[in-house]
């Protein structure tokens, strides 16, 4: 077989077909028509020998053959970006597109309007879109190039990506400062009797925050009565401020809102270490100037945020 026969935009076909499983979400991810993938499919069978895509009870699946393709084709991407990239030195001013960071809640209040603010001032002709993170399939969502940045706790990540810390934080147990029982000192006793608002993230039923202090206390032995469940954390101060309940947030987050609702911050009567937030991104946009730059920017945001909250026990540090 020689090159000759083979278009460059089947590549692009070929990589929609491996990511969606489906020649209607190929398409549509694409700008094409159905009959248009449905040619474009038929042609890839025939240059690979393979059916690539099969019909099966649980929908349509990757053959092993595809199965195999996928990294292939990500790095035959990869080489046309490198070929066909523009040589000149970047300049943010001329970037174009638009850029998916994925980050927590409390991220994204923290580090999202600052780096909005950047990128606006900067790359204006830049379109940043800023998505809840969902660990659930985060990964594949990165390979397949919907996110293009992860902001938040990650314990370990797979081959093909990158991972740097950016900054620690540490927790604290706010309550309401018109709290009935507990006034000066928050004691384990009153933690455990305490009813409390246990805050989730997507599709995972605590956060690592919760699950922290969770293991802690089932090393004593103890558990939390819960009162109330939230799936964000920006809920919480609210609550606590309205109630009797107590909730365990990172000391920034609780800072924000201490004297707006009239809040009190007391140590966690329990020993947690202070945990990490991480920047995750794909190979595929590793070596890429606007990518590079971007990642520079968020880091230059995040040492913003860190020297003016500096000057405050328990607040962000750099990593």
């Amino acid at each position: 077989m020689t090159t000759q026969r083979i278009e460059v935009s089947l590549l692009f076909c070929l990589e929609a077909l491996l990511a969606e499983k489906s020649v209607t979400r190929a398409a549509n991810r694409l700008g094409m028509s159905q009959p248009g993938m449905s040619n474009a499919l038929s042609r890839l069978r025939e240059l690979t020998r393979d059916p690539l895509l099969v019909r099966t009870g649980r929908g349509m699946e990757l053959t092993p053959r595809a199965v195999e393709l996928t990294a292939l084709v990500k790095t035959g991407l990869l080489v046309l970006e490198d070929i066909f990239s523009d040589p000149r030195p970047f300049e943010p001013a001329r970037a174009e597109g638009t850029l998916t960071v994925a980050m927590s809640d409390s991220m994204a209040l923290l580090l999202g309007p600052r780096l909005i603010g950047r990128f606006d001032n900067a790359a204006p002709q830049l379109c940043v879109g800023i998505q809840r993170l969902d660990h659930t399939n985060l990964f594949a969502l990165m390979a397949e190039g919907r996110i293009d940045l992860a902001v938040g706790y990650a314990t370990s990540v797979p081959e093909q990506m990158y991972a740097s810390d950016l900054l620690v934080q540490s927790l604290s147990a706010i309550r309401s400062a018109r709290h009935p029982r507990i006034r000066d000192r928050l004691t384990l006793e009153a933690f455990i009797r305490e009813r409390h608002v246990l805050t989730a993230a997507p599709n995972v039923a605590l956060s690592w925050a919760e699950s922290s202090v969770a293991e802690a206390l089932k090393s004593r032995n103890l558990v939390r009565t819960v009162g109330a469940r939230v799936n964000s954390i920006l809920l919480a101060p609210e609550i606590v401020s309205a109630s009797a309940l107590l909730c365990t947030m990172p000391t920034w987050l609780a800072r924000r809102s201490e004297a707006a609702l009239e809040l009190r911050l007391h140590e966690v009567p329990v020993n947690i270490a202070p945990f990490k937030t991480t920047m995750v991104w794909h190979e595929r946009t590793h070596r890429q100037p606007l990518h590079q730059w971007v990642r520079a920017a968020l880091r230059e945001v995040v040492q913003e945020v860190c020297a003016d909250f500096g000057h405050r026990d328990g607040l962000p540090l750099l990593a």
